[in-house]
């Protein structure tokens, strides 16, 4: 498989930014709310950075550059075993379910 360039990251985080508000809003627990947001501000602190490049660098090849992006990480896979417990809305549930071994992958070096 090819190494992901900067362009594809960006497509997949802000598929997975807009999948992790949508479980915000949708879930009435607190502590989920909290899971969720812990989660999108990790990938938003990476979105940040990711902006700073210029277009022309969005073709080199992807790496991540927030250390806590392995948290990032482990909190996902954790979160796709548990899938249908947290995430109520079939929808989002779907959208997780296709967004977060895309996003697991990018993080691996």
């Amino acid at each position: 498989m090819s190494k992901k360039n900067v362009a594809d990251a960006l497509h997949v985080f802000y598929e997975l930014n807009a999948a992790l508000s949508d479980a915000y809003w949708e879930t009435n627990d607190i502590d989920q709310k909290d899971r969720f947001f812990a989660m999108k501000s990790i990938l938003q602190d990476e979105l940040d950075e990711l902006h700073k490049l210029s277009v022309q660098d969005h073709v080199y090849p992807y790496e991540p550059i927030n250390p806590n992006l392995l948290q990032l990480s482990d909190k996902l896979r954790m979160l796709l075993t548990e899938l249908n417990a947290y995430v109520y809305r079939p929808q989002t549930s779907q959208r997780f379910a296709d967004l977060i071994p895309s996003a697991c992958e990018l993080f691996e070096l």
